[in-house]
């Protein structure tokens, strides 16, 4: 009786540094190292893989083998579901969700605010931008709530936020769109700059009325030279 109660506690501790290792292991292939840095994929993905290990370390009616198995698809389907979301920007959208303006120009952009899919609380929101030392909504030229719940709130309209149009050779249709520009305007315009393919662009930002280019080799366009010149 005693061997067989030694033998349970021994899996259990097996079960249990298989789970933790296996978990570790997913957060660093991901880039998840800090909570700071998970998406809502992540943390819906590691409530299950959590509650994989909780509910399998105390059994020995599900074989080791299993537990291994079932640990390797859970971790599969979470990395190709981060995949997705790097890759296709509809995907990101609809899983993680994007940033939402409410005040462009000192003006409410109500069409967002209202829209019953946001889910905007003005209160809240109000709460947020007291923390950050702004007291009235009529001294803000800018503010938007970021994917994670946080409201960014700029004061000074010559200190906008740039907006990610092209990321990794794939073009953010939507953000794109807030810039009131057109596939055609930035693709022209990259081609303006020497960059005939949007395949050499790693990240792509619109900012004080143009656009700027990270290209995959490292370099800038246009450089900080040519933008002074205009």
């Amino acid at each position: 009786m005693e061997q067989m109660t030694m033998m349970f506690y021994v899996w259990m501790v097996i079960k249990l540094v298989t789970g933790f290792a296996f978990i570790i292991t997913y957060l660093n292939v991901s880039g998840r190292s800090q909570f700071s840095q998970m998406n809502a994929i992540d943390l819906v993905g590691n409530f299950i893989l959590g509650g994989l290990v909780g509910g399998v370390i105390y059994t020995t009616a599900i074989p080791f083998y299993k537990y291994v198995l079932a640990l390797l698809i859970g971790i599969s389907i979470l990395l190709t579901l981060n995949v997705f979301c790097r890759k296709f920007n509809l995907f990101r959208n609809v899983t993680i969700g994007r940033q939402i303006p409410i005040i462009k120009n000192g003006r409410f952009i109500m069409k967002n605010i209202l829209n019953k899919n946001n889910k905007i609380d003005m209160i809240n929101i109000s709460s947020q931008i007291n923390l950050q030392g702004i007291y009235s909504f009529d001294e803000i030229q800018f503010a938007q709530i970021e994917p994670n719940g946080s409201v960014t709130a700029i004061c000074d309209k010559n200190k906008l936020p740039s907006v990610i149009v092209c990321y990794q050779g794939t073009i953010r249709e939507d953000d794109l769109e807030d810039t009131n520009h057109s596939r055609d305007d930035l693709i022209n315009d990259m081609k303006a700059h020497g960059i005939e393919d949007v395949d050499d662009v790693f990240l792509g930002e619109f900012h004080q009325g143009h656009f700027k280019y990270v290209c995959k080799d490292g370099t800038i366009r246009p450089t900080r030279a040519a933008l002074n010149k205009r």
